[in-house]
């Protein structure tokens, strides 16, 4: 599948994934909180910021607060409180892209459309950043290629899985439908990644 021109330019450089982090533990800091947690430079800060909110990973909210002076930008991960509008269009590009897909070929193994759509939405997603997945629809299960920046960030795994499993749950979340994440097994062998998937318990099994 080929590439969008913006795809994997969100999550392109380890700075980047380390301001996800930080906004994923702690929502709506600021550009000078995030500059004395992550210790960038705040004109470095809203290049990446930019970056991350233009391809939908955050949202930006003025702060509203009863003193003089002008109100902060704050920055939140995109997710049920604070959607992206662009992440939002994402989601809804890749289940048209796979209804279009699903209408050529002589079959699917997803029989349910809201898993079809859920999955649709993370194939992209996990494309897009570079991920390689391999999915297979009948155990829902993903192989994935080790994100490219682990070596970048050495000593800093557990920091980039964090990141990935949020933003996999966010695009699931976003989709809507039954899928969840089971688990996200990093680096199972040198060259792979495994992540698994469920129905959630709350979902009522298909009618045969």
């Amino acid at each position: 599948m080929t590439r969008r021109a913006d795809a994997y330019r969100g999550l392109s450089q380890p700075s980047r994934l380390r301001i996800m982090h930080e906004l994923l533990v702690t929502p709506g800091q600021s550009l000078a909180d995030l500059a004395a947690v992550t210790g960038l430079h705040e004109n470095t800060l809203r290049d990446h910021l930019h970056v991350l909110e233009s391809q939908g990973f955050i949202v930006r909210r003025t702060e509203h607060r009863g003193t003089r002076g002008r109100p902060r930008d704050i920055f939140d991960p995109s997710g049920p409180e604070t959607p992206s509008p662009v992440a939002a269009r994402r989601v809804e590009d890749a289940k048209h892209h796979g209804d279009l897909l699903r209408k050529v070929m002589t079959h699917t193994t997803a029989t349910d459309e809201t898993v079809a759509h859920q999955l649709d939405a993370l194939y992209e997603h996990l494309d897009d950043v570079g991920l390689d997945p391999q999915m297979d629809e009948k155990t829902l299960t993903v192989e994935l290629a080790p994100c490219a920046f682990h070596d970048l960030v050495d000593g800093q795994l557990t920091m980039l899985c964090h990141v990935h499993g949020e933003l996999i749950r966010g695009v699931l979340h976003q989709a809507g439908g039954p899928l969840e994440v089971d688990r996200l097994l990093p680096l199972v062998t040198a060259h792979q990644c495994h992540l698994a998937l469920k129905i959630a318990s709350s979902h009522p099994p298909a009618a045969e």
